[in-house]
């Protein structure tokens, strides 16, 4: 006979993409300190146990989680332009965080890979090497860029929304920032320091003009 628990079967119909789409409901809506085998169990209205036929423990649920948001970020193809595969690519790795920035807190706490995140630094440093990076250059490359994308995420979805009109108003130099910094969009000022890291590590751009971000079109 099946187990049941608040009427639902013990472990009928449970799978592990159930599993992950509920604990990244989780995440989003409740923060990553909600995220525990208990609550997880609940929102699935089955026992805690029941949840280890498809997750052994904690970090394997959270690499599950982590893994279901960065399989939705394509790989970047070397196309025509290796360096705009490069951007697209790191543009789409910003857009799935966004989504779900409490994934980001969980990512800088972590100290392994998910299988995700193994695939998406693989297809940034082969890309990187196909433009001449040695493998030291390479990793410290795409290092650089990984952290830039963490840390404008963090900013994004924290930093307050005003600024006091004391500080706006505090020095000349602030408030040339200031006005500067309203020109380009939140987008356009991420792809600007995506091209500044590249063109630090020495990737070429191609003889395409460039547009309104400082980018080439």
């Amino acid at each position: 006979m099946v187990r049941k628990s608040r009427g639902v079967a013990w472990h009928r119909g449970l799978d592990v993409q159930t599993v992950r789409t509920a604990a990244l409901r989780i995440l989003d809506d409740e923060g990553r300190d909600a995220l525990t085998m208990r609550r997880l169990a609940a929102s699935l209205r089955v026992e805690a146990p029941s949840l280890y036929a498809h997750v052994r423990n904690k970090d394997e649920l959270i690499d599950a989680v982590l893994d279901v948001v960065l399989d939705s970020v394509p790989l970047p193809e070397p196309g025509p332009s290796v360096r705009a595969s490069l951007v697209a690519g790191f543009r789409s790795y910003r857009r799935a965080l966004l989504a779900h920035p409490a994934v980001v807190i969980l990512m800088t706490e972590r100290t392994r890979f998910s299988q995700s995140q193994v695939r998406l630094a693989g297809r940034s440093i082969e890309l990187l090497e196909s433009q001449g990076l040695g493998v030291r250059a390479a990793v410290d490359t795409h290092v650089t860029l990984v952290a830039y994308v963490l840390g404008f995420i963090l900013q994004e979805v924290a930093r307050p929304t005003t600024i006091p009109p004391a500080v706006a108003t505090s020095s000349p130099v602030v408030r040339r920032a200031l006005s500067t910094l309203t020109q380009r969009s939140v987008d356009e000022r991420f792809t600007v320091g995506l091209e500044l890291i590249l063109d630090g590590a020495g990737v070429r751009r191609d003889s395409r003009r460039r547009d309104s971000t400082g980018s080439r079109s």
